[in-house]
């Protein structure tokens, strides 16, 4: 009986909105909306009515009372939106649950543990049933969807110390990361997430990946990467270290084929998180890539893809080479994440020394251009902070012209006159070209992340806040499908429910139907649009005029309000669900 009840529930729902207009009421009705319901067919013109957290009628319901009607004339209704990659557990943990950056652009759901971590506190979230508490307990405006985080068990089974992790697991560690993977699932997570290119993932091998992956596979989950490699190399290598034994040279397609070898092999369905080649060596390799894609979907495999629409994403871009800034011998790895630690000490007169030498100095600066290059060159380096003001808003290009030298002795300049820390200056690196923006944007299994966290007072002086944070969805509908035309708003409205929803397994949320949950977004095309710019990140979007978590208003007549209606979803089927 329990395995047919979702279909009565619809079965009864669709029978009930027969029934004459007069005998209905709801608690909310929306009417005269144009509805999308997130399969990718054009819209319809319906009535919306939701009792409790459902949707429990769609269509004619003109004569039916509710507590609080809504009028949709002229308005686009459509289910919630699915953010597939996003940091905001700590937001959530600290207090700040309402998340009216997400709520504003229509976001009612949010995969979380992303990248391989989960955040939030000095220690791992571990078990994911102690996370799942304390964030029940927090309260959220948005679902959310956790993952199981390979970095923190990669951690909670070798340790956090350099010497314990930079290695692969031994056939016994690996056995110990398994029994976790399987723990996780068993408490409702969605999938196995990693971060390659971060610590301590990057030091795993493709074998410790893939049977972890298997193991989420009987779970009916799904697997999700940020990849080992987004370029020519990795984020933590420069052409300086490519001699030294112990780096693997991991190109862009060497990455992508580690995933799709992945999901071949391990038959999971496989998810490439905020795919974005860097930097113009890179353009155009969507193509290739979605060549390969699709091969895969041809030959029964999976793959799906999530993507922000930005050319330019915040980063500690450090044009001098981190292993030019220490004291004593240059070590064989980059130190792009400050890992293995180390300590700077005086980091200008370190580099003074080191560029006194004629050939230390060529390597600097061999590293330090191919790093201009993999953030996008320096038209694309967009200075956001710094400590001289007046030089915010420039770019690397401009600059340099400005001061009549050459771009590495611009950087160089940066670096001694800027903050005193590595780098000495924030940029926006442009470096995602808009061919492959286009390219993915295009596809039928590409969805939507804004890989961002939530609003709270203490990040608004943080210059390298990214704008996305606040207009991803209004940068998508407004500039890719109004005024561009690179998709249809069917599309761009399934790419951000029914689709993600489909990655998810979710049964009950994603579509706009008699029996799905009430998580439900009406917005006016006349004014979606997000002001949010590189250089003035923290402008709320505009055009959601409501927005219903499990049917309660999270956005009313276009404000945030302070309703915390989310749920910490499981997995459909898990133990935990049963």
């Amino acid at each position: 009986m329990r395995a047919r009840l979702p279909a009565l529930i619809a079965l009864t729902a669709v029978l009930f909105a027969s029934m004459p207009a007069s005998a209905q009421s709801y608690d909310v009705l929306i009417r005269n909306g144009r509805v999308l319901d997130g399969s990718g067919n054009p819209y319809f013109r319906a009535d919306v009515g939701i009792r409790g957290d459902e949707i429990v009628a769609v269509g004619d319901l003109s004569g039916a009372t509710a507590d609080r009607i809504v009028d949709a004339a002229g308005k686009y209704v459509t289910p919630g939106f699915i953010a597939l990659h996003e940091h905001i557990e700590p937001d959530i943990l600290d207090g700040y649950g309402t998340l009216p950056n997400y709520t504003t652009q229509g976001f009612t759901t949010a995969v979380i543990n992303t990248d391989g971590y989960n955040f939030g506190a000095n220690e791992p979230l571990w078990p994911l049933q102690r996370e799942r508490e304390l964030l029940e307990a927090a309260g959220s405006a948005l679902n959310l969807a956790l993952l199981v985080p390979h970095g923190i068990i990669r951690n909670m089974v070798m340790g956090t110390a350099p010497e314990e992790v930079m290695r692969y697991a031994t056939p016994a560690e690996l056995d110990r990361m398994r029994a976790l993977v399987r723990q996780g699932m068993e408490a409702g997570a969605f999938g196995l997430s990693t971060g390659l290119e971060y610590n301590p993932m990057r030091y795993s091998s493709e074998e410790e990946v893939r049977e972890l992956a298997k193991e989420v596979a009987p779970y009916g989950g799904h697997f999700q990467a940020h990849m080992r490699s987004q370029g020519r190399y990795p984020k933590w290598q420069l052409p300086s270290h490519m001699d030294h034994p112990t780096q693997r040279h991991v190109t862009w397609m060497d990455a992508i084929m580690e995933v799709l070898t992945l999901g071949r092999e391990a038959e999971i369905p496989v998810m490439i998180d905020h795919i974005h080649p860097k930097g113009p060596r890179e353009w155009g390799m969507s193509k290739v890539t979605t060549q390969l894609i699709d091969e895969m979907w041809e030959a029964g495999h999976p793959v799906y893809l999530n993507m922000h629409s930005y050319e330019g994403y915040s980063a500690y871009v450090t044009l001098m080479p981190r292993w030019a800034l220490i004291e004593g011998e240059v070590p064989g790895q980059s130190m792009a994440d400050d890992f293995p630690p180390v300590e700077y000490g005086d980091l200008r007169a370190n580099l003074r020394a080191r560029l006194a030498d004629p050939a230390t100095r060529e390597m600097i600066r061999r590293d330090a251009e191919y790093e201009m290059i993999r953030q996008g060159g320096a038209e694309n380096l967009l200075i956001t902070d710094f400590p001289d003001e007046s030089l915010v808003g420039k770019t690397l290009a401009e600059l340099s012209a400005e001061r009549g030298e050459t771009l590495f002795e611009t950087a160089i300049w940066l670096q001694m006159n800027g903050f005193d820390r590595p780098g000495g200056v924030l940029w926006m690196a442009q470096a995602v070209g808009t061919e492959d923006i286009v390219e993915w944007m295009v596809q039928d299994y590409t969805a939507v992340t804004l890989d961002r966290g939530g609003d709270r007072p203490d990040i608004r002086d943080n210059p390298a806040v990214h704008p996305g944070q606040y207009g991803t969805s209004g940068r998508l509908i407004r500039g890719h499908v109004l005024e561009r035309g690179t998709i249809t708003l069917p599309h761009a409205i399934r790419s951000l429910t029914g689709l993600a929803a489909q990655v998810l397994r979710l049964p009950d949320r994603g579509r706009l139907a008699p029996g799905m949950k009430a998580d439900v977004v009406v917005f006016d095309p006349e004014t979606i649009r997000t002001d949010a710019t590189y250089l003035d990140p923290f402008v709320f979007q505009e055009g959601m005029t409501h927005v219903l978590v499990n049917g309660e208003f999270v956005v009313d007549d276009g404000a945030p309000t302070e309703a915390l209606p989310g749920q910490v979803l499981r997995r459909p089927g898990s133990k935990a669900a049963a």
